[in-house]
């Protein structure tokens, strides 16, 4: 059950907020001055913290500032609520790290909906902190098994995250893709086989909550049938993400097969020609490649 704490020195308003919450079904925890929140905050981690800015002692926004500065809290959503409805208030608030101020009296929908699309966003932040975890240790396992391999996924996911910011990704389908990126050959630890590397990747993966979603990242196209009708298989929300990494996949083995930068971008684009890559991704990528090449001359020029 979600969890958030309400804090308020008056107790009548702090019992009415709490009775509103559990009857959307949180679970509620109190706190009277901002002290106690601080301890409260720290001790239960709760999903987000409702908190008054007219406090006896510590004021709200001294609160807020003082949980941002701690690393154990600061990732805690803060919803403000105020008799305060100068914008320079609202303001300070979001200058402390304040998520949202609400002037009372509060809209009691439209809070709803703002703590539920609060804790979504966290929840969704919180799982990718944790996968791009577990993604650094598969990588440092391939640096201590296999360099070539791990070295193999630090360029494609080199040039994935530069494709990405390019073709303006949100972040939750950036980070999914530098973590498909990251992981796409696990599968290699396990066998060369090509026929076995995409399964004994599922295999690896399998026991994490994030294999629904990533196991869609180990299906690699080894040969050139890159056009969007070969990915009816993946989920839609998924396809553009996998695309890109199929395509950087493609490029980086053409760099590693030729050996040089400048001809495996002429040999992929005679493949993209041939309507074997998606164009949009392809003319992304070939942006990336010259934005480097340019930065490489003023270096050299320098």
């Amino acid at each position: 059950m979600d969890k958030i704490l309400v804090v308020d020195d008056n107790k009548q308003n702090c019992d009415l907020v709490k009775d509103v919450l559990m009857n959307w079904g949180y679970d509620v925890l109190q706190a009277f001055q901002g002290l106690e929140a601080i301890e409260l905050a720290r001790e239960h981690q709760p999903d987000v913290i409702i908190l008054d800015v007219m406090l006896p002692g510590m004021n709200g926004f001294e609160v807020c500032r003082e949980l941002k500065n701690d690393s154990r809290t600061k990732f805690i959503p803060v919803i403000f609520l105020s008799v305060l409805d100068d914008m320079e208030d609202h303001i300070r608030g979001f200058e402390v790290g304040g998520e949202i101020f609400f002037s009372k009296p509060i809209n009691n929908k439209e809070l709803q909906y703002k703590i539920a699309s609060i804790i979504k966003r966290k929840r969704a932040l919180d799982n990718m902190e944790e996968c791009s975890r577990v993604g650094e240790a598969f990588c440092e396992i391939m640096k201590l098994t296999d360099p070539g391999l791990y070295d193999h996924a630090v360029k494609v996911k080199k040039y994935c995250s530069k494709v990405a910011n390019l073709l303006a990704f949100s972040q939750e389908r950036f980070d999914r893709l530098c973590l498909g990126a990251s992981l796409h050959d696990v599968g290699k630890l396990v066998t060369r086989e090509e026929q076995e590397v995409v399964k004994a990747g599922e295999n690896i993966i399998k026991p994490l909550r994030m294999y629904d979603w990533l196991k869609f990242f180990m299906g690699i196209k080894r040969e050139n049938t890159g056009g969007q009708e070969s990915f009816d298989g993946f989920e839609k929300e998924l396809g553009e993400e996998v695309l890109v990494l199929n395509v950087v996949h493609r490029f980086v083995e053409l760099w590693e097969e030729v050996e040089d930068k400048k001809q495996a971008l002429v040999a992929f684009k005679e493949e993209t020609a041939k309507g074997l890559w998606p164009p949009p991704i392809v003319n992304a990528l070939e942006q990336v490649l010259n934005d480097e090449e340019y930065l490489d001359s003023l270096i050299t020029q320098n």
